[in-house]
């Protein structure tokens, strides 16, 4: 916890939560009602019988922006409980973590799209919600998590073991990963999600960089050139194969409005009347309601800005942006002193932590990853094993008082 960059990324998000509480407070009317977009509850109110307005918050639902801030505890709590049971297993630790949930998120998945799987009814009984979702809603988030794993994969295979291990230690090692690889590409082909067939091709690039230090040129550009004919055939099959109609079924027409023409034009009217303050955390659904075009609304709910810096960006005004500026900021300079510091055993896996990381800001441009609380979960994971202090324990036993080394010794001897 007293790794700078640790302490950089806590203080913002604790601003981040400091924020929508204090757009909780009630303001008195006069202020309330002069800002932007209040005089339609005003003339509600007052429609309703009421003769003099209350004092009301900056945040148009305190129900939906108490949620939101319930929900940062959640990055909070995961930190302070690394912060306090961390040591240098830590990040394998972490790693394999997440390469067992993505796993089996990955299995349940494919068990709900492989045609003929005994399971198949059963699970879509109990689950449902898009096909190839895995524990998720939506099988855009299935596929963020996934496209997590795959550095993260090259970062376990990347990483030194220690010298005492035996052949068949690795062996049983690396084959287990080469599994897990050929599941994690199986569920993430399946899903058939457009922005996985773009983000995967970036990070399989990084993912071979990571490699590159254990692994020859020639094997290196072997793999991206199998990668890429690999994900181009994923492509094609999805798009063009009838038979395979119901295992992947990616759809790359338009058949209605999308949001490009829709929701983004709103949302950013939306900022220009509320980039001072903000609407409040959470509350870009009922605010939307009063912007968008009723000859527009189908049966379709908007929910999300599918813009995650600019939702930020509408529900907590510049505050929330400046503290998104700082967050990546940070993220940016531990990735480039990630990228370039003297390697050590755990230097692939905090390369791999922040391809990971950039996943969810990449997939943040059209979506909203981090809202989901299990990608907000693995996403803290990464950016803690980024910032991950070399010889965390030595560290800790040597920064003790005096006093708490000499009682430690003294028990010991008696």
């Amino acid at each position: 916890m007293r790794h700078r960059p640790a302490m950089i990324i806590v203080a913002a998000l604790l601003a981040i939560a400091v924020w929508p509480i204090l757009q909780l407070l009630p303001l008195p009317a006069g202020i309330w009602e002069s800002l932007p977009g209040r005089d339609v509850i005003a003339s509600d109110l007052l429609d309703l019988g009421i003769s003099s307005l209350p004092n009301m918050p900056v945040s148009f639902s305190g129900q939906e922006t108490s949620r939101a801030v319930l929900a940062t505890l959640i990055p909070i709590t995961f930190i302070l409980l690394v912060a306090a049971f961390g040591d240098e297993s830590g990040p394998q630790t972490i790693s394999w973590g997440i390469l067992i949930c993505g796993a089996t998120s990955a299995l349940l998945g494919l068990l709900m799209v492989v045609p003929m799987s005994p399971l198949r009814a059963l699970l879509s009984g109990l689950l449902p919600y898009d096909p190839a979702a895995g524990f998720f809603a939506n099988a855009n988030h299935q596929v963020t998590l996934l496209l997590m794993c795959l550095p993260l994969l090259a970062g376990m295979s990347g990483r030194r073991t220690a010298p005492n291990r035996s052949r068949q230690h690795v062996f049983f090692r690396q084959t287990m990963l080469g599994a897990l690889l050929i599941l994690f590409l199986s569920a993430i082909w399946a899903a058939g999600v457009r922005a996985s067939y773009i983000l995967i091709l970036p990070v399989s690039i990084l993912s071979l960089c990571i490699l590159h230090n254990s692994f020859s040129r020639r094997a290196a550009i072997g793999s991206l050139v199998l990668i890429v004919a690999s994900v181009a055939g994923s492509i094609l099959l999805a798009v063009n194969a009838p038979a395979l109609e119901g295992v992947a079924f990616a759809d790359f027409s338009i058949t209605d409005i999308g949001r490009q023409e829709i929701v983004w034009p709103t949302s950013i009217e939306m900022l220009k009347d509320h980039w001072m303050f903000g609407t409040g955390l959470g509350t870009f659904s009922n605010v939307f309601m009063l912007y968008e075009d009723p000859n527009t609304v189908k049966s379709v709910w908007i929910n999300h800005a599918h813009n995650e810096y600019l939702q930020v960006a509408i529900e907590l005004g510049i505050l929330g942006v400046l503290a998104m500026i700082v967050a990546l900021a940070v993220y940016l300079k531990v990735t480039i002193r990630t990228w370039t510091e003297s390697p050590d055993p755990d230097s692939p896996l905090r390369r791999a932590a922040t391809v990971s990381c950039l996943v969810v800001l990449l997939h943040s441009l059209v979506d909203y990853p981090a809202r989901t609380p299990a990608i907000l979960v693995v996403l803290t994971a990464c950016f803690i094993l980024t910032v991950w202090p070399k010889g965390l324990a030595t560290l800790a036993i040597s920064r003790r008082p005096s006093s708490t080394r000499n009682r430690t010794a003294r028990g010991i001897e008696i």
